[in-house]
């Protein structure tokens, strides 16, 4: 039998054996929960480890994985439907959690590289490979406690960096006047003919305590604070929304919902994120058929027509856990206050507002807004309503609900 030659820490399997421990490896981490709750990012990282035990890594191209994985046509536009990059993130994303998580476990590692679709496979020894390695920590010491926190945000602003640079990447390789997506173009228009810079205003965890920092709060403390971090599913968001601007050749800048004014906001294309935790969506949304009512504990969706009508509603007084659906409100209007084109990403929750972000980049979830759209809805104010349900702790698809054009 062969022995595994070795590159740095990568192998280049040579042998049976070494094939049979990356199956297993790879058994391991498909029943873990950061992956056993989806259908598609199981299936993209089988098929790709699959495909190079085989010795078919050649093969793994944006098209083929588009057609095999995902079910997509054999002519299809991977500049409108960016399903493989998009996954690609986010199995990058999880491999870091699941191997973060058993960083003290020696044995094999399978990473999936940025701007390549074909794994490769390393060694992990704990006591000698520092990589994802974390020391015990004793939660009885509040300075150990803050710098458990510190990393674990280090470890979430990695994972959304990782995320945009991975898409930045993959576009920025493509031809730099690519055709555009035109199911886009229908919702998107108006923000990217506007000659100015795109802002976008991010919600962040706690909006109304924003200040609440003193001149002699420590750095580390305003660090490991929760009042200007986003989630990740924000920062998800933002990935699927800089991609489109991106595509366009559109300008953009991103601020805190918290320290963003109205002078940032006026005569200039807006793009508002979040909702019970972006104060500028409530305000804006506040005079549209659909907006959004928080008195504390219950968010919901509210239609002016229906006002007594609570379908539409999460209790954000019930653990975390057992939150199975979640609503958002996608907006495209111009604002009589801002005197400029809007843009709304909002979901009560973070699910919803992940999910929301997919209903406007994902050209499937174009096709069917555009479907129960009335007509002419393009060259006027639109509002939809959506549905996500919560699966395995993972925002679901969008589903939409509720349209309404004016």
């Amino acid at each position: 039998m062969l022995e595994a030659a070795h590159i740095g820490a990568s192998w280049i399997l040579t042998s049976t054996a070494e094939r049979e421990q990356v199956e297993q490896e790879l058994e391991a981490i498909l029943a873990n929960h950061h992956f056993r709750g989806s259908k598609r990012y199981p299936a993209f990282l089988k098929y790709v480890v699959d495909a190079t035990l085989a010795g078919r890594a050649g093969d793994l191209k944006e098209r083929t994985l588009g057609i095999e994985v995902f079910g997509r046509a054999p002519d299809y536009d991977t500049s409108a439907d960016p399903v493989v990059r998009f996954s690609a993130s986010e199995v990058r994303k999880r491999l870091a959690q699941y191997y973060h998580e058993h960083a003290d476990r020696p044995g094999l590692r399978i990473e999936l590289p940025l701007g390549s679709y074909v794994p490769q496979f390393f060694e992990r020894n704990p006591d000698s490979t520092p990589e994802g390695k974390f020391a015990a920590v004793d939660y009885a010491h509040p300075g150990r406690r803050r710098a458990h926190r510190m990393r674990w945000i280090v470890f979430a602003s990695v994972a959304a960096l990782l995320l945009l640079g991975g898409i930045y990447a993959a576009y920025s390789r493509r031809d730099p006047h690519p055709a555009k997506p035109l199911q886009a173009d229908a919702l998107w228009e108006p923000l990217l003919q506007d000659p100015g810079q795109v802002m976008i205003v991010l919600g962040t965890s706690h909006p109304g305590r924003a200040s609440i920092e003193s001149s002699r709060t420590s750095f580390i403390d305003y660090m490991t604070g929760p009042y200007h971090h986003v989630s990740v599913a924000t920062a998800v968001a933002l990935a699927h929304l800089a991609a489109v601007l991106r595509l366009h050749g559109s300008l953009y800048e991103v601020k805190e919902g918290s320290e963003t004014s109205l002078t940032d906001l006026h005569a200039r294309p807006v793009i508002l994120i979040g909702a019970t935790n972006n104060a500028w969506t409530m305000r804006l949304v506040n005079s549209l058929r659909f907006h959004f009512v928080f008195d504390g504990r219950i968010a919901r969706i509210e239609d002016a027509r229906n006002p007594g009508d609570a379908a539409w509603a999460v209790d954000f007084g019930r653990p975390f856990h057992s939150v199975y659906t979640d609503y958002a409100i996608v907006a495209r209007f111009r604002d009589p206050v801002t005197e400029g084109p809007v843009m709304v990403i909002a979901g009560l929750g973070s699910y919803g507002t992940q999910a929301a972000s997919e209903f406007v980049t994902s050209p499937l979830y174009l096709k069917q807004m555009m479907s129960a759209a009335p007509a002419g809805w393009q060259n006027r104010n639109v509002e939809f309503v959506l549905r996500s349900d919560v699966i395995g702790g993972k925002a679901g698809p969008p589903q939409l609900v509720a349209t309404a054009v004016w």
